[in-house]
C-alpha cells in the first residue's frame, strides 16, 4: 500500500477565504484549499506553509489544526492511503500570485459565496464549516462528503 501525506492551509481574511483553482487530476477546473505533498523531511505544517507560499504567492503560519481526511483508495496498482490535514492560518506577507502551473488562479472569494459554488469542492466547504463553528476539537464527520476521487474508504475529522 502507498501512502500519500498532503497539507492545505485555511486563510480566512475580512469574511473571504483563500481558494485556488487547480490546472490538473481529478479536480482540475475546481476552487480549493492551497495545499499539496508533504515532502521528505518535512512536517505537515512546513508542507502547509510552503505549498501556500507557492500556489498563492503569500507567506502564512500555522494557528491550528482545522481538520483531518483519511482515505483509502484503488489505484491501478493497489491501493494508497491519503492522510490530508488542513490548517488554519494566517497571511504574514506577500501579495497573491500564481505559477500558472499548478495553479490557474488565486483569489480570496467571499465565505458565503464559497459554500454556495459548485465548483468548490465538498472537502474544502466542510473544513470552511469547521473552521466557522469553532468546535473547539476535531470530530468524526457522520454524513457523507462528495469526492471527485474514488475512495475505498474516506472519513472526514472536522
Amino acid at each position: 500500500m502507498n501512502v500519500s501525506c498532503t497539507a492545505a492551509g485555511l486563510i480566512v481574511k475580512d469574511g473571504q477565504v483563500l481558494l485556488v483553482k487547480v490546472t490538473y487530476g481529478a479536480n482540475k477546473g475546481h476552487w480549493m484549499l492551497p495545499g499539496g505533498f508533504v515532502d521528505v523531511g518535512e512536517t505537515f505544517q512546513e508542507a502547509a506553509i510552503r505549498e501556500v507560499q507557492e500556489e498563492s504567492g503569500l507567506t502564512a503560519k500555522v494557528k491550528s489544526l482545522i481538520g483531518v481526511r483519511d482515505g483509502i483508495r484503488a489505484l491501478p496498482n493497489g491501493t494508497e492511503h491519503g492522510i490530508y490535514l488542513v490548517f488554519e492560518m494566517e497571511v504574514i506577507s506577500g501579495a497573491l500570485c500564481i505559477d500558472g502551473y499548478e495553479v490557474a488562479e488565486a483569489r480570496f472569494i467571499p465565505v458565503e459565496e464559497a459554500l454556495r459554488d459548485p465548483l468548490v469542492i465538498d472537502l474544502t466547504k466542510e473544513m470552511i464549516l469547521a473552521n466557522l463553528s469553532n468546535n473547539n476539537g476535531l470530530h468524526q464527520l457522520q454524513k457523507s462528503v462528495q469526492t471527485n476521487n474514488s475512495w475505498t474508504k474516506y472519513e472526514v475529522l472536522a
